[in-house]
């Protein structure tokens, strides 16, 4: 599977030009729709946002670039990625402004934005019982070994 620093130097480009062509409002419009999920996998997304309107043109993507390989990066990304992706957009669009819509500074911001923090709670009853909701690397649990009323 394609990581999202992977992806997001891709996805920078067709966001940059979307942003240059067709205006902030409508790529911010595009990442309200990605954070909040309303944006589903093979939709079409990238379609629809360059063809819009129902012109006869569609924008000109450069060579080797394609709607439905947009489409594809942006299905592939998980439910944190698209957040960091929408988080990472509207930090873009806020500080670009007059200067450019730089693609190259959009991919930085994504990969940089931090992934959301996972809150887990769990709780266990009983003898013998255990919850655990996330452990790091090399984690060993032993169950009924080594209690005190067992003597050890």
């Amino acid at each position: 599977m394609t990581s999202f620093p992977e992806i997001s130097a891709e996805l920078a480009t067709y966001f940059s030009l979307a942003a240059e062509t067709l205006g902030a409002a409508v790529v911010a419009s595009a990442a309200q729709r990605i954070a909040d999920g309303s944006i589903e996998v093979g939709q079409g997304c990238f379609r629809r946002l360059f063809r819009r309107r129902g012109e006869d043109t569609p924008i000109a993507l450069p060579e080797g670039r394609s709607e439905p390989r947009a489409d594809h990066l942006l299905g592939a990304l998980s439910a944190e990625d698209r957040h960091r992706l929408a988080a990472a957009l509207m930090a873009w669009l806020g500080e670009q402004g007059d200067r450019g819509w730089d693609a190259a500074r959009l991919a930085d911001l994504m990969t940089a934005a931090p992934a959301p923090t996972r809150t887990y709670h769990v709780a266990a009853h009983g003898p013998n019982s255990a919850a655990i909701g996330s452990v790091g690397d090399g984690a060993t649990f032993r169950f009924g070994v080594g209690r005190p009323e067992d003597g050890a």
